[in-house]
């Protein structure tokens, strides 16, 4: 159905330029504008489940398996075999044949990189305790500025330290207002817990609401075959080029 809708061109395949051949101009482009994309007026999220392809979904929200290029259209999927999430043994068959491994128990024990996890606990004194953490990559050997030398950060074992505040400042005798505590923990992430948040993080999609199908599709056919503009409602929109 999308392609179907594509505007058609005459084409030779030679210099010839006799009997040209009716093709399909795949170079023309339908997008829908990001700043529609985020209004969640129109889009809800879903979450992808092992096996989903653009045509099940399609078939389960839409009723036509032939609207999947909807899908793949609102959440920009170019390769929906690698754009989606991948099961479970095609995930390991993809990080064995990325690494190079000779099986997947490689990806446990090799170390895809470092970071370090800092836990703040900021706690007031008769107000609430809040707590933050952050993650970033990092080498496990630092630079000491004390010893002016490199020194190699011990994995696994978390670093605290406090701070205490006070109402006064430059007085530490005055009345402590709040604590706070810095848990520093250097820790590895391997291969497959790396490869597996990338996988996990493709599982979440949006759907557009089945109100807005006909108007997109007719949106489609409207700009791909150079006709007048059509706006699909007030609530969504698209943008076009051609």
């Amino acid at each position: 159905m999308y392609f179907s809708q594509f505007p058609r061109k005459l084409y030779t395949f030679d210099f010839s330029q006799k009997n040209p051949t009716q093709i399909t101009d795949i170079f023309s482009r339908f997008k829908i504008s990001s700043s529609i994309l985020n209004n969640t007026v129109g889009f809800y999220k879903y979450q992808l489940q092992d096996g989903d392809t653009p045509e099940i979904i399609a078939y389960q929200k839409y009723g036509d398996p032939k609207l999947h290029w909807i899908i793949c259209l609102v959440n920009n999927l170019i390769d929906p075999q690698f754009d989606f999430p991948l099961t479970r043994s095609s995930l390991e068959k993809y990080i064995i044949n990325k690494y190079g491994y000779s099986s997947i128990d490689s990806a446990y024990s090799n170390v895809h990189h470092y970071i370090l996890e800092v836990e703040d606990t900021l706690s007031e004194v008769n107000g609430p305790t809040t707590v933050t953490t952050s993650n970033n990559i990092v080498t496990l050997e630092q630079f000491n500025y004390a010893t002016d030398s490199l020194e190699t950060k011990i994995i696994n074992v978390p670093q605290t330290s406090t701070a205490t505040f006070y109402a006064n400042n430059s007085d530490n005798t005055s009345a402590v207002i709040a604590t706070l505590t810095k848990v520093s923990t250097y820790k590895p992430v391997y291969v497959y817990g790396y490869e597996d948040q990338l996988n996990e993080a493709k599982r979440t999609i949006d759907i557009l609401k089945p109100q807005y199908v006909s108007g997109l599709t007719l949106e489609l056919e409207t700009v791909l075959n150079g006709w007048f503009k059509f706006s699909i409602l007030n609530a969504i929109g698209c943008s076009r080029w051609v």
